[in-house]
Formats: C-alpha cells, structure tokens, sequence
C-alpha cells in the first residue's frame, strides 16, 4: 500500500492486517529473501502528539518504497516496513540507512527524528509475520537511538527468559510464593537508619534464585506487572504496618515500572492500600526511573501527581544515566534524587565520578531535593558523601537487603548505638 494512502488515514492500517502481509510473504521469489524493518521513534518531552509523529515519518519514507513494499502502522510510535523479494541482508541494511536519513537528516524533513531501526529477514529469522515483527523489534531494542539493528539470536534475551521463565513466573504469582527483602537507608549526619527499600526475590524449587531484572522484564512483557506490583504493595505495605508496631518511624520505598505509570487506577489503590493499613502517605516513597517516563511523559506526569496530591513522597532513580535527566527536573513534581551506583562505585578510582557526584548533590540540593546515594560498599565513599552533605546513604557498607525480622534487629541497633 502506497505511503500516500497510509498518511491520509493511520485508523484504517492496523497490525491485525497481518494476512496481507504473510500474503506478501508467500510470493517471495526461490532463492530472494523477504527483509521487516521496525521503526520506532520513542516519544520525547515537548514532541507533538505521536499520532502526528507517525504521520510525518510515513510521509518521509514515502519516496523510499518500491511498488510492492509495504509500509504499515504497528502502533502510535511505530511503524513497519515489509520489502520482498531482496537479495538478503545487503539490501534491508541499505533500506535502513536510507530511512534513517529520511527520517533524521533530509532537508524536507520539518521536524528530524531519531528512530530505532530493527531488521529481520525471511525465512532467517522467522517463517511468519508475527515472528520476524517480533524478531525485528527486538533488533531496534538493542540499540539506542540513531542505530541500526539486525537480529541476532544470541542477543535475543527476552525471548530465552520467557521460554524458561514463562510458566513459573505465572504459578509463582498465582500461588503466592514471592517475598520481599528489606534494604537500609542511612542518615549520613545521624547514623540512623531513617528508610528502607523494599526489593522483591524470588526463589524457585527448580530455577534457583531468579534475578529481579528479569523477574521484572519477563511480567512487563507478559502484561503482569501491574499485577505483580499490586503484591509489592499490598505485602509491603503489611509489613511496613508491623514495624511501625515496633517502633519503626522511618519510609518505605518501593519501586513503579513503567506500565504501572499507565494505570489510571494505580493512584486509588495505593490510596486504599495505605488506608487499609493505617501507614501515613508521607512515609511512603514511590522510586520512578527516567525509562519509565519516557514511553508517554504527559501521562506519566498526571499520574505522579495525582500520587503527590495524596501526600506520598517521589524519588528519580538512577539518576545520571538517562540522556535527558535534567530537563525532567523541571516537570516531574519529586522529592528525592538516588545516584545511579556506577557513580557511586567509581568514585574512587575516577575524580570525573567525583565531581559527577559532587555536582549532583550540590544541584539536588538548590531544587530543595534529598539525595540518596546507592551502591555504596566501602567506608571512603561514605566518608566523601558525608563530607560532602549526601542525606542518605544506601548499599552494602551498611546492610544488604535482608529479610523482614534481620531488618528489624538492625534499625533497633543502631537506634541503641546512636
């Protein structure tokens, strides 16, 4: 389908068109290939709306299409692009490039973008169109903005763990068989312990201990996370109510991914959460990452701050390795700032580290910020973020992230020792 008929009307070209395009698969010639391009431009701060956006980028690629290719609406930041019957990965590279040019860099482009560019080719990397849309994406995936990807299996991780990882993740979640671990977070003036992190573990009878990074992508992909999150809360929460019982009078911080930033009811349940167990919204830190933000920043925006309407703190995660971290300052209505570890743990051997961090808390702390430092294993990190006014100090030094009765034992010791 010409490109002129898909940006008159994207409501009308929908993936599930999908026998169009296996159509166009079965007529690949003996001995040619058949490439899929992903393309995807990741919303951006102050970009119009997508839908705008993917009408401009199928406007540029339009003179890029040969009569039988085919360019189709994946979804508001995607599309895709089927050329058949090329003579193999030489020809979809140079499609690529050429729309990546169209799209970043030719003079008749209003507004240049940055795609994300993946490719896979028929019947090397999938036999249908589901598996090399699939196959594709995963290309863009792997590489950051501006770059070109083809699929490689060996870099297919996503689709390893879900093999392995699939059906235990959906009988752990239903018959209950996660826990949390609880990481101090220590006053560098005081030497208290004045908030914890709560972390979520897994432990199978047969895959051992599962990392949480792959717990935590595996249920974004299957569409769990919320569901899986909504346990964090409700388990955190309860223990966080037996504590206090015992004295404790610091915050809990639990962590958001970004499809929970996404639910429109996310903010009413914490509310309910927090009533059900009588915890104060303001001992309550909800940690965001900048990957999160991204995918919609608006809405992600109205989300955190219905959640600060409700009294609960918001910390940016992993401060320092986003691309655009500084213009979120700006916009995003948080309390805290955490250093990214590999600053933290770098800062011996590296004084730009040094004065990265420095700098960091210096700024955080003119935008009426608090400052948490993660990653911290060693007494000479933090003595320097003593000496240089970190509020909170997180990381192996001090305590790992232990279970709910050691974290106990530990606040009341060094309550004792202060």
């Amino acid at each position: 389908m010409p490109a002129t008929a898909f940006a008159h009307d994207l409501n009308e070209i929908e993936i599930r068109h999908i026998e169009r395009l296996t159509t166009a698969l079965s007529h690949t010639h003996s001995g040619r290939y058949c490439g899929v391009l992903h393309i995807e431009v990741r919303h951006r701060p102050h970009r119009p709306k997508q839908s705008a956006v993917v009408t401009q980028m199928a406007n540029a690629l339009r003179c890029l299409l040969r009569e039988n290719d085919q360019l189709f609406h994946i979804d508001h930041q995607t599309l895709g692009l089927l050329i058949p019957n090329i003579a193999g990965i030489s020809h979809a590279l140079l499609a690529a490039n050429r729309a990546q040019y169209l799209l970043c860099e030719a003079p008749e482009t209003p507004q240049h973008l940055h795609p994300h560019i993946g490719i896979a080719i028929y019947p090397e990397h999938g036999e249908n169109m589901p598996d090399l849309l699939n196959s594709a994406r995963i290309a863009a995936r792997d590489f950051t903005q501006d770059q070109i990807g083809v699929y490689d299996p060996s870099r297919d991780w996503l689709g390893q763990q879900l093999a392995r990882l699939e059906a235990p993740l959906r009988e752990a979640l239903a018959q209950n068989r996660f826990h949390l671990a609880f990481q101090a977070q220590i006053n560098t003036q005081k030497q208290q312990v004045i908030g914890a992190e709560i972390l979520l573990r897994w432990e199978d009878a047969v895959l051992g201990q599962v990392p949480p990074d792959q717990i935590v992508e595996v249920a974004e992909h299957l569409g769990l996370m919320d569901t899986l999150t909504r346990w964090v809360i409700q388990s955190g929460l309860r223990q966080f109510a037996l504590l206090r019982s015992e004295g404790y009078r610091g915050t809990m911080s639990i962590n958001l991914c970004p499809s929970n930033l996404a639910d429109k009811n996310l903010a009413m349940y914490i509310a309910n959460a927090l009533e059900v167990w009588d915890i104060p919204a303001n001992t309550l830190v909800l940690e965001i990452t900048e990957s999160a933000l991204i995918a919609d920043i608006e809405a992600a925006l109205k989300q955190l701050e219905q959640l600060k309407q409700m009294g609960c703190l918001l910390s940016l995660d992993d401060f320092g390795t986003g691309y655009s971290s500084l213009s979120y300052l700006k916009r995003l209505p948080i309390d805290e700032l955490k250093i990214d570890r590999s600053f933290i743990q770098s800062m011996g051997s590296s004084d730009k580290d040094a004065a990265i961090v420095q700098s960091i808390i210096e700024l955080a702390h003119r935008l009426q910020l608090t400052v948490v430092a993660e990653g911290v294993e060693n007494a000479a990190s933090a003595a320097f973020l003593q000496q240089h006014q970190c509020d909170t100090i997180q990381g192996f030094y001090y305590s790992r992230p232990v279970s709910l009765a050691d974290f106990k034992a530990y606040f009341q010791h060094m309550e004792q020792a202060a």
